[in-house]
């Protein structure tokens, strides 16, 4: 069964999305298990919502390729 995930990025613009996210999404694009990928944002925060075929297929792609781009506050 398809899993949804959602990030809810606080502090996280839609310009600073815009900076990082063109050469994760090609990437992600090519993931075994990914299906759907949207960005927005929700009640004043950036979120990202995907649909995974299985959470452990989204973590490991999160974990990899995200984390390391992604600036902490």
């Amino acid at each position: 069964m398809a899993v949804l995930i959602r990030h809810r990025a606080a502090g996280m613009t839609p310009s600073q999305y815009d900076e990082i996210s063109p050469p994760l999404v090609e990437k992600l694009k090519a993931q075994p298990g990914f299906m759907y990928h949207v960005a927005f944002v929700d009640n004043g925060v950036f979120t990202v919502s995907e649909i995974w075929e299985s959470q452990e297929q989204h973590d490991r792609w999160f974990d990899e390729n995200v984390k390391p781009n992604v600036h902490k506050p």
